[in-house]
């Protein structure tokens, strides 16, 4: 070791916090509590088993809090895409753009809750 290089020491807060990140315990839960809120199923302790068992699967590095819930939102049904227009959603995407959409994707940001009306 040189002179003036010490060890680096970090604490134990620091050290859990870091191996939370590291293993994307956040995003895990956030996307379990998402899934859970949403689908609200009868066994939760089994549904919660095969949602972590899709995790390990993917790998926790590709999961975000919509994971399990990226297909409930009212723009990724085709039918209400295509039939409903009540303006709350409408498609702004051409031919072109709609080719795009399949091979990339970019997560959309939407609210669990209904919006309140005045």
């Amino acid at each position: 070791m040189a002179d003036g290089d010490e060890p680096q020491y970090i604490s134990e807060s620091e050290a859990a916090k870091m191996y939370i990140e590291q293993k994307k315990i956040p995003q895990m839960f956030q996307s379990l509590l998402s899934s859970l809120m949403m689908e609200r199923p009868p066994d939760h302790v089994a549904f919660l088993e095969q949602k972590l068992s899709v995790i390990k699967e993917k790998g926790p590095e590709n999961i975000n809090w919509e994971t399990f819930v990226y297909h409930l939102h009212p723009m990724r049904d085709p039918l209400r895409k295509s039939v409903i227009k009540d303006g709350k959603y409408e498609d702004k995407t051409d031919e072109k753009d709609k080719t795009k959409e399949k091979h990339s994707y970019e997560p959309d940001v939407f609210q669990l809750t209904e919006p309140v009306e005045d």
